[in-house]
């Protein structure tokens, strides 16, 4: 699933907890946006509760990726070390948040060092973006950029992953969710400035796929759902727009497909439009013959997009139906689960007459039975598969 979001989405937001520092979780996720190019902000969650450690948390980050780490939003917290709001650093305001809101208030006495501490912190990111910026900073000891270099800087920065802005804030009370989502307006590239994407084209040569609002309809097909209900192929618009009458061509198969309806997902509601433009993420229902993966262009310009890079399978067991008779419920239900997560293979060995699926792990084939359950009713247990000799 992380690796399907991450080749839908053009940048990510990596959370990580004020208590528990830099995890094994997060390193991978950092090592996934590394090689994706992939512009992102880092938000310290869970300021506010016992035990947590912005500045331990802020000092680990610069001290494993250097001085690329921006502090653009830092918490304010009292003597008794409780968080009690936030300070946007480039603009030195300061919030609190009342009923859930955010109310701006005057900086508390006492954290004028602690904002000229972030603000030089974030200068010195800032000063990574350019070589003239860095020549001024090193040789005018910290001397303040003005308001529209700090900016360009960010921007730049950003998109060309030279900075990575830190936030910060609590989940539960909302605080600085509203300035992370003003930050991810104002800083993150849009789709078409984000990243480029690889592309095979009908002589089989590798070329670049330069995401275009006035190039001819593509889309890729990052997604599966398939349930008792029926099937969404979710897709993103790279280039063009598209309807719910455009025809496309669907590079691996080579077979010429009229879309359905369109709909714009939230959650498990879908809602339909009339139009997906260049840089959304949408649905297109009932299309059987599309699988994650596959590339839906324009018969004009036929190329076929990179492949999500699953994991190899190494984990194998056999299933079984709980009680007999039902082997081709589990069979069918397990072929449609495929078709939403081809990270996983399903075989019929033959010879030890078992039907054995392959995975990442035992916590992936546990989640595909409770599935089997859940979608198609279908009772099904694991048990260790037989070798064939």
């Amino acid at each position: 699933a992380v690796m399907e979001a991450l080749r839908a989405a053009d940048a990510a937001i990596l959370v990580m907890s004020a208590k528990d520092g830099i995890t094994v979780g997060f390193e991978k996720a950092w090592k996934y946006c590394e090689e994706r190019n992939m512009p992102r902000f880092i938000f310290i969650s869970k300021v506010d509760e016992d035990n947590s450690d912005y500045n331990a948390t802020f000092d680990a980050l610069r001290e494993k990726y250097g001085n690329k780490i921006a502090p653009v939003v830092v918490p304010i917290w009292d003597a008794a070390h409780k968080v009690t709001g936030i300070i946007d650093v480039l603009n030195k305001r300061a919030y609190e948040m009342q009923n859930l809101k955010r109310v701006e208030i005057a900086v508390p006495d006492g954290k004028e060092e602690v904002i000229e501490e972030f603000n030089y912190a974030l200068m010195e990111a800032v000063a990574e973006t350019d070589e003239e910026l860095m020549d001024r900073f090193f040789e005018n000891e910290g001397e303040d950029f003005t308001y529209a270099e700090m900016i360009n800087g960010l921007h730049q920065g950003v998109k060309d992953l030279s900075l990575f802005p830190v936030l910060c804030g609590s989940g539960v009370n909302c605080l600085g969710s509203l300035m992370l989502m003003d930050h991810i307006i104002s800083l993150l590239p849009n789709p078409e400035q984000g990243n480029y994407h690889k592309a095979t084209n009908a002589d089989g040569e590798t070329e670049e796929f330069v995401v275009s609002a006035g190039g001819v309809p593509s889309a890729f097909v990052w997604k599966t759902v398939s349930d008792q209900y029926g099937k969404y192929s979710f897709i993103k618009v790279l280039s063009g727009e598209i309807t719910s009458d455009t025809t496309l061509v669907n590079a691996r198969t080579g077979e010429t497909e009229k879309l359905g309806r369109l709909y714009a997902m939230c959650g498990k509601k879908a809602t339909e439009v009339k139009i997906l433009s260049c840089g959304d993420i949408g649905a297109i229902g009932k299309m059987d013959k599309v699988k994650t993966g596959d590339t839906l262009c324009d018969p004009r310009k036929v190329v076929s997009l990179k492949q999500l890079p699953y994991a190899p399978s190494c984990y194998s067991m056999a299933i079984a139906p709980k009680t007999k008779g039902q082997e081709e419920k589990v069979a069918a239900g397990l072929a449609r689960l495929n078709e939403e997560d081809p990270s996983f293979s399903i075989v019929s060995n033959a010879e030890t007459h078992q039907l054995v699926i392959s995975g990442a792990g035992d916590q992936q084939l546990d989640v595909l039975v409770a599935k089997l359950k859940s979608r198609f009713g279908v009772d099904a247990e694991l048990s260790p598969a037989k070798v064939a000799f």
